[in-house]
């Protein structure tokens, strides 16, 4: 998965899904909150991953050929709830927008935070992107 540009903490991580299949691709993640200096990249790949595999379950037949792009902004809390979730960039498409909205709610709970990260919650934006033409993922 690549990752979007920092965001309001001025962190960035980085973390690649191979995996991905044609026509789908998973976007980029921007982590909204101060890490506080905690190397998060190890944490997002694992939550990443699960989040990933549920979108493509919930991603229907019918919308195999659609295009569109939509972000979700979410917290997740010291013990790996999801909180504060919203669709901050709909694709205009219910069925494009539904199974990213339930790849996250279905992957919750998330593991816990890092224990070496003392603050009360993680804030992300997560941007899911169907078919995107070249150039389009940020």
């Amino acid at each position: 998965m690549e990752c979007g540009p920092a965001g309001l903490g001025g962190a960035q991580d980085s973390t690649s899904d191979p995996g991905t299949p044609a026509g789908k691709h998973p976007g980029s993640i921007d982590i909204l909150s101060d890490t506080q200096g905690v190397d998060f990249g190890p944490y997002l790949q694992r939550i990443l991953q699960n989040v990933h595999e549920n979108w493509y379950h919930l991603i229907p037949e019918s919308a195999a050929m659609r295009k569109g792009k939509l972000a979700i902004e979410f917290t997740i809390t010291k013990n790996g709830q999801v909180a504060d979730m919203r669709l901050v960039a709909s694709s205009g498409d219910v069925l494009l927008d539904r199974p990213a909205w339930g790849a996250i709610t279905g992957s919750s709970p998330f593991p816990p935070l890092p224990s070496q990260f003392t603050g009360p919650y993680l804030a992300l934006r997560f941007r899911f992107y169907y078919n995107p033409d070249k150039g389009e993922i940020q």
